[in-house]
Order: structure tokens, then sequence, then C-alpha cells
């Protein structure tokens, strides 16, 4: 899994992008120690890490939804709440099989470039907009 960051998960808006790379380093370190078979319990603490971050983010994404009236805000939170859901799903598997871990970072992965591309790209067009009408 090459998870660095490429030019195409730019969003245009700088605190998303920052945010943005936090979280693909974070699925970085734990797809490498998901691949070189780290401890369960490392496994557990990273995936966890990876959890709040993503968490933090999503409340921090939001809050700027709202304060430029992103009309697409409800779609897009549904689509953070269904991520943390599946993230705690990963976490609890992981608990039983560590092995799951490998699946879980590629999942985290894919997620993120296609919610980077197709969602966030939106929202930091709208942002930029709304800035530049004010």
């Amino acid at each position: 899994m090459d998870a660095a960051w490429k030019k195409q998960y730019e969003t245009g808006n700088p605190r998303i992008d920052f945010e943005h790379r936090v979280f693909l380093d974070l699925v970085s370190q734990f797809g490498a120690e998901a691949e070189s078979d780290a401890l369960p319990d490392r496994l557990r603490r990273t995936a966890t890490e990876i959890f709040k971050y993503a968490d933090f983010h999503f409340y921090s994404e939001e809050t700027l939804m709202l304060d430029v009236g992103y009309p697409d805000f409800d779609h897009h939170h549904q689509i953070h709440i269904s991520l943390l859901n599946e993230l705690r799903q990963y976490i609890e598997s992981i608990i039983v099989d560590s092995a799951r871990a490998i699946d879980m970072s590629q999942f985290l992965f894919q997620w993120f470039v296609g919610h980077t591309v197709a969602e966030d790209t939106k929202l930091a067009r709208y942002v930029a907009a709304a800035s530049s009408s004010t």
C-alpha cells in the first residue's frame, strides 16, 4: 500500500489538507505496523489513535461546514458517522484477530482517497467560494 501524500489529495484548503496529512500519516503508520506483525496491543493503540483523530478531524471539518452554511452538511456528516462506526467494528475485530489489521489499513486508505477526492474537494471549493464572496 502506497500511502504517501499525493498532489491529488489536496483540497486547496490549508486546514483540511493539514489535517488530512496527519490522518494519512497515521494510516501509513498503522499499515506498516500491520505488515510487520506488530503486537496486538500496539495495533489496537494505533487503531484507537486513528479513531480519535478521525473523530477530531470530522468535528473540525463539520464546524467549518456549519460556519459557511455548507448545503450538503447532513450527507457529509452521515458519511463521517458511517466511517466512525466501521472503524469501531474494525478495532473490535482486531481484538479478536490481529490479522484483520491489514484489512483495516487497506480499507482506511481506500476510504481516505475516495472521500477526499469526491467529498472534501467539493467542501473546499464551497468554502473558497463562500470566503471570496464575503
